[in-house]
């Protein structure tokens, strides 16, 4: 979660452009771009010092992949067809909130604890909704060194990103993120 996380309290900069009488972009205003990346900067530090817990809903189970993160798993790690682990692909796993490492700033909770739909950014809530997050079930090759996942992150109303996170066992047993390759932006 450390690798996708952020305080969304704190917005990304917009690029600010230099216009014309009519409005037409003409080129990127750096002296203003750096003022808002330094407040940006000033922000993050000051709300990563506050005492407010960032909820994160994440949903109940995982959801299942399709055949293209296989795919993507065969060519990023350069494996054969035949090295694609093909049991219990059609599985959901309940995802247990008691297992997840995160920043101490992170509370997790489950997403149907919250409202459906869009209901749940325009609900008013007792704590900060951060984030609702989706995980897939994780495609492995037949020998559980390498695999590859998705991860849906949302923010807000039409505010997201979707992730593909490729993994592999390193030589002391331990996963470890290869890449993470943003696969939509909303």
């Amino acid at each position: 979660m450390d690798s996708l996380h952020r305080d969304t309290r704190v917005p990304i900069p917009a690029p600010p452009y230099k216009t014309d009488s009519l409005g037409n972009r003409l080129e990127l205003d750096t002296i203003e771009s750096q003022r808002r990346w330094k407040e940006f900067d000033r922000l993050k530090l000051e709300y990563s010092q506050d005492s407010v817990k960032l909820v994160t809903a994440i949903s109940d189970s995982t959801f299942l992949l399709d055949g293209g993160e296989k795919s993507q798993l065969l060519k990023f790690y350069n494996l054969n067809n035949s090295d694609i682990d093909t049991i219990n692909n059609n599985e959901k796993y309940k995802i247990d909130l008691d297992k997840l490492n995160a920043d101490n700033k992170i509370r997790f909770i489950y997403r149907s604890d919250l409202p459906e739909g869009r209901e749940i950014w325009r609900t008013d809530y007792k704590f900060y909704l951060n984030s609702v997050v989706s995980i897939s079930r994780i495609q492995f090759d037949i020998n559980k060194k390498f695999g590859v996942m998705s991860i849906g992150y949302s923010m807000g109303i039409l505010n997201g990103i979707g992730f593909r996170v490729f993994i592999r066992e390193n030589d002391e047993g331990d996963w470890v993120i290869d890449r993470i390759q943003t696969t939509s932006i909303s």
